[in-house]
């Protein structure tokens, strides 16, 4: 009977000891900072990837717009406010690192509007905006709209390639400004090509030349009038075909 005794007070002193305790506690923790630190580093890098991808996007979509606005200048004189003329592209305006004047605006909801656009890119020394007005001839109200293309810029630069092959810092040149009469249209042409220079915080330099359409106003009117009789035409022929495809199968039922 003492034996059985034995066994149940043997039974009753196993067990962990305090060493032991706080030795698998330790290892839990260890393990779970671990496992925290691994979760934490994988999302903040998924993080810092979106940030950059977003910014390179931000970035693409706005040399993609340069690049429309600047290949689809018009030699297009605009009006301020006031009745005085502005040369189609230039570089002196007080607010804007480029003013033009900019054919093929779409117009998917055939309004009635033309299809040139004036447009502004400025640059405020940390950001690139963009400004389009729905009418080359500013009125008195201001109907423009202003839209932040990119930040984080440090430094925007634009030079022109004039006819001589030569760069200038400014268009128009000193001496076709100096030949502009107030209330006369300026007959400027355009440059042959522009380059871009744009420094970003985070994807360093990028320069990018363009070159140039050398419309004269009529040309680039016919070119506009050539558009819409062919965009006409084709919606002629759609209907037609619709028409007959409705007639062939009426004739059909019948």
């Amino acid at each position: 009977m003492g034996m059985p005794a034995r066994q149940v007070r043997l039974a009753g002193e196993s067990g962990f000891t305090l060493m032991e305790v706080l030795i698998a506690v330790t290892i839990t923790a260890v393990i779970g900072l671990g496992v925290w630190q691994v979760v934490s580093s994988v999302m903040n890098s998924r993080d810092r990837v979106d940030e950059v991808a977003q910014a390179f996007d931000g970035l693409q979509k706005t040399m993609l717009l340069l690049e429309r606005d600047i290949t689809q200048i018009i030699n297009r004189p605009a009006r301020d406010v006031y009745g005085d003329y502005s040369p189609s592209l230039t570089s002196r305006d007080d607010a804007f690192a480029l003013m033009l004047t900019r054919q093929g605006w779409r117009n998917p909801l055939g309004l009635r509007r033309s299809g040139l656009q004036r447009v502004g890119w400025e640059y405020t020394g940390t950001e690139l905006r963009r400004r389009h007005w729905p009418v080359v001839d500013q009125g008195q109200e201001d109907e423009s709209l202003d839209i932040l293309m990119l930040d984080g810029v440090l430094e925007f630069e634009i030079r022109f390639l004039d006819e001589n092959g030569n760069w200038q810092e400014q268009w128009p040149e000193d001496d076709a400004l100096a030949q502009m009469t107030p209330g006369t249209r300026p007959d400027i042409s355009l440059p042959r090509g522009i380059e871009i220079t744009l420094e970003h915080e985070r994807f360093g330099e990028l320069v990018r030349m363009f070159s140039l359409p050398d419309f004269e106003p009529s040309q680039a009117q016919a070119v506009i009038n050539q558009q819409q009789e062919t965009q006409a035409e084709s919606e002629d022929d759609a209907t037609e075909d619709g028409s007959g495809q409705a007639a062939g199968g009426v004739t059909g039922n019948d």
